[in-house]
């Protein structure tokens, strides 16, 4: 049968002016073939369903490698991404829904020149002021520990202005609101990261909610953009190791893939790094977090998207866009329109976030023992050097340890699993076997990085008997440059029959 020249010049035509139309209106993106191959292709969740090569005239795929390849220049127009069935481009699902966005600052001149645009700050003091609100739950510094987080119960504006500034650590709020309803309070404003705020919505909406029932507390939810949180115990005294003087510190923003620390709220900052090179102390439940803006709040509040000493403010209910607008009509902050430029910003930065459901996976790494690259001394007298270690805080446990024994091998298998939540660096295990006073088959190794909640297993081979039994005692010690020993224990094995 003869094609007709027509039909397949219509069809071309229809599909250019397709593909035109697409392209013109993903330009300005930052999606890409790229991005396709970073977050989707090379984290090994790609569905080989070939969208992307069919859509995009440069793509084609490769049977072989079984993943799409160029064969022309990438225009960087978004083509592919956007029609991949795993990438997240919906506005709805990557920061949820609202009725109304701003940029905001506040017009207050107490909390001009503090973190942002002050907008929450100044939202809390009109509430109070109007007396909308009894109480607010918030996070404050502690004062005996400096920059680690309170949560807090306040009942005025002038420990609302006190309590202004962001702790970028998790904070047990939500303890806090339940405080306030024991003792009565009956109109409270709830200010928390996605994580605290997603807790209080279900408490209150879902069937087995706390407060679902509990219908004399009215709770007015402010949610705050968050990125990552940090654990204090881990980053702190990195700060501190790198010269940060903690009690000086005024105030910590993160701005432009940076993070700030501040000695003076109007001056430059003391000392910056890059997210990157935090990234290891990260609170492992960031890695599965999905929500950037707070996306159950009845008001959102970052400062993604709005400049600088300005804040990003979406209403996501009637009452939230009542609050701001009244609030900005009796002069408590100043408000504008928000426009396709400021949130394009937070739908990358969102777009990012929303791809770490993807990540949820452990790391196993296997140790293979190489006993002449590991030996050592029988008995080791040198004690260990105390100059640089950090305490650990109170009983916290770095390391799960479990075992088993492979008896055709007469071999122990010891699995040892980060529990600490955040990067362990320069690991050293040392594994011996134990009589009475003395030690054997001493084996020694370093894991450069144990990332939280990653296991480690070591085969370690045991001592046979000359009537083929087992009957070694195993001692397991773990330590790091930065903490010392983390984990000491003797396995006392009972005699097994060696098979």
């Amino acid at each position: 049968m003869t094609e007709n020249p027509a039909e397949a010049k219509s069809e071309s035509s229809q599909y250019d002016y397709s593909f035109d139309y697409i392209q013109k209106k993903l330009e300005g993106k930052k999606d890409s073939f790229g991005m396709l191959m970073k977050e989707i292709i090379r984290a090994g969740i790609c569905t080989e369903c070939g969208t992307c090569a069919a859509v995009c005239p440069v793509l084609e795929w490769d049977h072989l490698a079984g993943q799409p390849k160029l064969i022309g220049k990438c225009t960087g127009c978004g083509i592919c991404y956007n029609q991949c069935p795993r990438t997240i481009t919906d506005p709805i699902q990557l920061m949820g829904e609202f009725k109304t966005g701003y940029v905001s600052n506040t017009n207050i001149p107490e909390v001009i020149g503090a973190q942002d645009g002050g907008t929450v700050t100044s939202l809390l003091s009109y509430l109070f002021d109007e007396h909308l609100i009894d109480a607010a739950i918030v996070s404050m510094k502690d004062p005996k520990n400096p920059w680690h987080p309170v949560a807090q119960i306040i009942t005025n504006k002038d420990d609302a202005i006190k309590a202004a500034g962001s702790i970028y650590s998790h904070s047990q709020t939500v303890e806090a609101l339940m405080d306030a309803i024991r003792e009565g309070y009956r109109s409270i404003a709830f200010v928390g990261t996605p994580c605290n705020i997603d807790a209080v919505d279900k408490m209150t909406s879902s069937p087995a909610g706390m407060l679902k029932y509990f219908m004399r507390a009215h709770i007015l939810k402010i949610g705050l953009f968050c990125m990552d949180s940090f654990s204090p115990e881990a980053i702190y005294p990195f700060f501190e190791q790198d010269g940060i003087d903690l009690t000086k510190v005024v105030k910590m923003d993160i701005n432009k893939g940076k993070f700030h620390i501040y000695y003076d709220y109007d001056g430059e900052p003391v000392k910056s790094y890059t997210i990157k090179e935090l990234d290891k102390f990260k609170s492992s439940s960031c890695n599965f977090c999905t929500d950037l803006t707070a996306e159950n709040a009845d008001i959102s509040i970052g400062s993604v998207g709005s400049g600088p000493k300005k804040n990003t403010a979406f209403a996501r209910t009637g009452i939230g866009a009542e609050i701001i607008e009244d609030a900005a009509k009796k002069g408590y902050i100043k408000i504008e329109p928000y426009n396709a430029i400021n949130l394009n910003a937070v739908l990358f930065l969102a777009k990012l976030k929303k791809v770490s459901q993807y990540n949820i996976q452990k790391r196993k790494v296997f140790i293979v023992q190489d006993s002449k690259e590991h030996e050592e001394p029988k008995v080791e007298t040198k004690p260990e050097a105390e100059e640089g270690i950090v305490k650990p805080l109170g009983s916290r446990k770095f390391l799960s340890v479990s075992k088993s024994i492979k008896e055709e091998d007469a071999v122990l298998n010891i699995s040892l699993t980060n529990s600490v939540g955040y990067l362990l660096e320069d690991l050293k295990i040392r594994i011996v076997i134990v009589e009475e006073l003395f030690e054997k088959k001493p084996w020694i190794t370093t894991i450069r990085e144990l990332f939280p909640y990653e296991t480690i297993e070591i085969g370690y081979p045991l001592e046979t008997g000359t009537d083929g039994i087992v009957y070694s005692n195993v001692l397991v010690e773990a330590s790091t440059k930065k903490y010392g020993k983390i984990f000491s224990r003797t396995f006392k094995l009972a005699p097994q029959e060696e098979k």
